[in-house]
């Protein structure tokens, strides 16, 4: 029986996230399962990935799977992204503040808690959204859920 071994990562930070960005758009182009799959893959497939990155490949599954209706791998991905968001904003800053305006996790989040009749957690995402200064949306959204309440 052989054994499967997941391999090291040579790379440095920045040229893993190139990789991820590259993949996750060309299996996205096919559909969101393609994409969930190449992400599930590659977190599979390489031991020793940066913290910071991970962050990334999260926030991408999260919205993959919550694309393709996987409600389970979303809300997996989601508490994953909340877990590594730190390392992102610590180590990768630049590539963070890059990517501040296209993170996907907490307005997946706030869909499912807003769903789920969870309006006080949904507003507190928006709280978390508008701290890390994602964009007015979140303000507006706040004031919608409150409005439900």
């Amino acid at each position: 029986m052989a054994n499967k071994r997941r391999e090291p990562v040579q790379k440095s930070p920045e040229e893993i996230l190139a990789d991820v960005f590259s993949g996750y758009a060309e299996a996205n182009a096919q559909s969101p399962a393609d994409a969930k799959k190449y992400l599930a893959r590659f977190l599979d497939k390489f031991n020793s990935i940066p913290n910071a990155v991970k962050f990334f490949i999260y926030d991408l599954l999260a919205d993959a799977a919550f694309k393709d209706k996987d409600m389970e791998t979303c809300s997996g991905a989601i508490a994953q992204a909340h877990v590594y968001l730190d390392a992102a904003r610590e180590e990768a800053e630049r590539s963070f503040n890059d990517y501040r305006q296209s993170i996907r996790f907490l307005d997946r989040a706030i869909t499912i808690a807003v769903n789920n009749g969870e309006f006080e957690k949904a507003v507190s995402l928006c709280d978390e959204a508008i701290s890390l200064d994602l964009g007015r949306m979140y303000e507006t959204k706040k004031a919608s859920i409150e409005r439900m309440v």
